[in-house]
């Protein structure tokens, strides 16, 4: 799918002023100038004259002061928040290194999306310290009647800041955790966000060998996984600062046989079962909303007639609803505006450094 990457320009202006000059001579007799209009002046209409200048610039001085001093209290404003921000980040900081070092919990938000296939789950209300939550980890990942691994490997840490405000959430990375097999580097990432001087496990995502998840900075998440050689998924997602891992988009890809996901009845009866059709479909889900669209630019003449057809069908006669790529970069903008994030968050991926606990 493309990414578009809006570029704004400013343009500066620029002020020039230019200063008169004059002369004289150190006598004691009276001087006379010409004006602009050739009439003889004395020394006294002369200075007469320059006081009148002199006022005027002093007026523009002082009107030119003025405005100066009236953009100043936005100025200062605008850095006081500034200094709170960066104030406020360093504290929260300092609360989660608090975590690390076991000396203060993280509470278990009451909404905390809990897995199902957990042995163990994490209780709303209930607070973990940080070597706590390694020994949750050791007894959810490993079982001891099928491994003889008993602890995840090592831990990181980093921070990310929070796409729809200035504040920062904490991710903590259990890796080592045979999700696929038995000595991989699967690993599950926890988000920990600072909510008025408290710590709370908000969020977590897992990586293993057919799924993966790259954290960048901004807060953004690019998923991917695979169900099969013909089916795979990916997508982008964001972690707000309410710690809430947040779907901006997630597309399910389809191939050859796979396509008959869309209808298999219709695909049964367009094509042959020994048929192998280079035809495409993404399913992309986009909020409440799906949408479908279809590539069967590596198709023949005669493989492109079937192709048409398919789709042609799946349209009229199960109502799916084929879109452009403009129509699904615009439904992903106003998802983007509807979680309060920037559409240009998805093209800053500046990926994040891990630190060893």
């Amino acid at each position: 799918m493309k990414k578009k990457l809006f570029i704004f320009m400013c343009a500066g202006m620029m002020m020039t002023g230019c200063a008169g000059q004059g002369s004289g001579e150190n006598k004691e007799p009276e001087v006379i100038s010409l004006d602009l209009g050739g009439n003889a002046q004395s020394d006294d209409a002369n200075k007469e004259q320059a006081n009148n200048i002199a006022d005027s610039d002093a007026g523009e001085i002082v009107q030119s002061g003025e405005n100066t001093t009236s953009q100043e209290p936005e100025t200062e404003s605008a850095a006081k928040d500034n200094n709170e921000n960066i104030q406020n980040n360093e504290n929260t900081q300092d609360l989660y290194m608090q975590f690390i070092n076991n000396e203060v919990p993280v509470n278990i938000a009451n909404d905390y999306p809990q897995n199902d296939y957990m042995i163990f789950g994490l209780e709303g209300g209930k607070s973990y310290t940080f070597a706590e939550l390694g020994q949750y980890i050791n007894q959810s990942y490993f079982d001891p009647a099928y491994s003889e691994k008993t602890a995840y490997d090592y831990a990181q840490y980093t921070y990310v800041d929070c796409p729809d405000s200035n504040s920062q959430n904490f991710l903590i990375k259990f890796v080592g955790l045979n999700i696929y097999t038995q000595g991989d580097d699967s690993f599950a990432v926890f988000v920990i966000t600072e909510n008025n001087g408290q710590l709370y496990l908000t969020g977590e995502y897992e990586c293993w060998a057919r799924s993966y998840t790259e954290q960048y900075r901004n807060g953004l998440c690019i998923n991917g996984g695979s169900a099969g050689a013909g089916d795979h998924y990916s997508g982008e997602s964001v972690i707000l600062s309410n710690g809430k891992i947040t779907d901006i988009y997630g597309v399910e890809t389809l191939s050859g046989w796979w396509t008959s996901y869309v209808s298999e009845t219709i695909f049964n009866e367009v094509f042959d079962e020994n048929t192998e059709v280079p035809l495409e479909v993404s399913i992309y889900t986009i909020g409440e909303e799906k949408y479908y669209t279809y590539d069967f630019s590596e198709c023949t003449d005669d493989q492109v007639i079937l192709c048409e057809t398919y789709i042609d069908r799946c349209r009229d006669e199960v109502g799916i609803k084929w879109v452009t790529d403009a129509e699904i970069d615009a439904a992903i903008q106003k998802r983007c505006s509807a979680i309060g994030v920037s559409g240009d968050t998805i093209g800053q991926q500046e990926m994040v450094t891990w630190t060893n606990v």
